[in-house]
């Protein structure tokens, strides 16, 4: 029989490439995988993944299946969502999704607090930039998230949580003491993957200061901030990051803030969830705590 924990697995193979890596994403072992694969595969009777010796990719069937499978497993969230609404429990399951900096700096001291008052109710957290969480809510697998930069979506909200500044580092024997917007362009910088609303709210600000981005002179990109951080600490640029990501590295003196005359990039993070689908209740319990007392004013140095 066709069952949603099979339709689950397939859809973490494609989207995972592997069976291990869809194994760690959905808690499962990977023989469990292997199985649940196996049994879509003699259910069909058509061969769902052509299997290499480093990765899997899906056949035309199964990439068929996959689009299934994920409008199945959409639906079945939404139909858990309603009927524990209906019930009104606050028990259960959250998929909650936080961008580069409120993913490893803000939420994981937020979900602990949240246990504590809500032991019935399990948090899943999923880090990734601005646009991966924002796509993962529209697209339901996900049902609340908080990101760095806003986007203008009807069939979402986004709502101001708190606040954070962006400031630029680089390594203090190497690093200017003070900058002026002019002197940006001829210095090494390194920059942050399209996706990143630390790097999209950096370049909009320089660009409302009248600096293009395209006179910048980007030696690197890189797809997290602790990858930034280590580049700046080996000595390959500046780079523009969170203040909240390198409070431990500027206790230790191991990098330092470079002041730009004129500038100082301050933004909210925002919540984000559907604005026309039903939160279930561990996600509207987690909304209303989050709200309680945490104003953006209230807010400013969590």
């Amino acid at each position: 029989m066709v069952d949603l924990r099979k339709l689950e697995a397939l859809v973490a193979v494609v989207e995972t490439g592997s069976f291990s890596r869809a194994a760690e994403k959905i808690h499962l072992t990977q023989p469990t995988i292997s199985g649940h694969i196996k049994a879509l595969e003699e259910y069909f009777g058509l061969r769902l993944f052509d299997r290499h010796t480093r990765s899997v990719h899906p056949t035309r069937a199964g990439k068929l299946l996959y689009e299934y499978a994920k409008k199945l497993l959409l639906l079945y969230r939404e139909l858990e969502r309603e009927m524990a609404y209906f019930k009104g429990e606050k028990v259960g399951k959250l998929d909650l999704g936080g961008s580069t900096i409120p993913g490893q700096y803000i939420l994981p001291h937020l979900i602990a607090d949240f246990r504590k008052a809500y032991p019935g109710i399990s948090v899943f957290l999923k880090v990734g930039d601005t646009e991966d969480i924002i796509a993962r809510v529209r697209e339901g697998e996900l049902e609340l998230g908080m990101v760095g930069a806003r986007e203008e979506d009807p069939e979402l909200v986004l709502e101001p949580c708190c606040e954070d500044e962006i400031v630029l580092i680089g390594t203090p024997k190497n690093t200017p003491s003070r900058l002026s917007l002019e002197d940006l362009p001829g210095l090494p910088l390194i920059a942050r993957e399209p996706g990143s609303g630390t790097w999209r709210t950096a370049l909009k600000t320089l660009e409302e200061k009248g600096l293009s981005p395209q006179k910048l002179t980007l030696v690197a990109e890189m797809g997290s901030t602790e990858a930034v951080k280590q580049a700046v600490k080996a000595g390959l640029g500046l780079a523009f990051v969170s203040r909240r990501a390198v409070e431990e590295e500027l206790a230790r003196q191991e990098i330092q803030i470079v002041p730009l005359k004129g500038l100082r990039i301050r933004r909210y993070f925002f919540l984000v969830y559907p604005s026309r689908r039903t939160l279930s209740p561990p996600a509207q319990v987690f909304l209303n705590f989050f709200r309680k007392d945490r104003s953006p004013q209230k807010n400013k140095g969590v």
